[in-house]
């Protein structure tokens, strides 16, 4: 029998697939439909959401800052830094070097991701607090 995660460990778990540039692993952790930011969308979704973030910053990387869990809810702030060569949450490419914070909830039930909403600031040139 295999054992179901607890939420913040299911998160993390998909994170660090993520990081580890595993995407499939990360996906096995999303149910097959899910909400996110109020949407139904598909683990396909999710996987050209994903693509769409890295051709806009290959070498993106995402710090967990804090994380709570009460319940289904994980709550999550982290720190998404990398080069932005591409289209990146709405922002033309500069080639620089950028930081942006962030804040998500995600709701896990039955060891799977089953909603998320994101909250990511805007993103300013790495090392300034602009």
């Amino acid at each position: 029998m295999t054992e179901v995660l607890g939420p913040a460990a299911v998160v993390a778990a998909m994170g660090a697939a993520r990081g580890q540039g595993d995407g499939s692993a990360a996906l096995d952790l999303i149910a097959p439909e899910s909400l996110d930011q109020g949407r139904l969308v598909t683990r396909e979704d999710w996987r050209r959401k994903w693509e769409l973030m890295r051709s806009g910053s290959p070498d993106m990387k995402v710090v967990a800052e804090n994380t709570m869990e009460d319940g289904e809810w994980v709550a999550h702030r982290y720190t998404i830094s990398g080069t932005q060569v591409g289209d990146l949450f709405g922002q033309p490419p500069t080639g620089k070097r950028f930081e942006v914070a962030g804040m998500d909830m995600l709701r896990v039930r039955d060891g799977q991701i089953v909603e998320h909403w994101a909250v990511v600031g805007s993103i300013h040139p790495a090392g300034t607090d602009d």
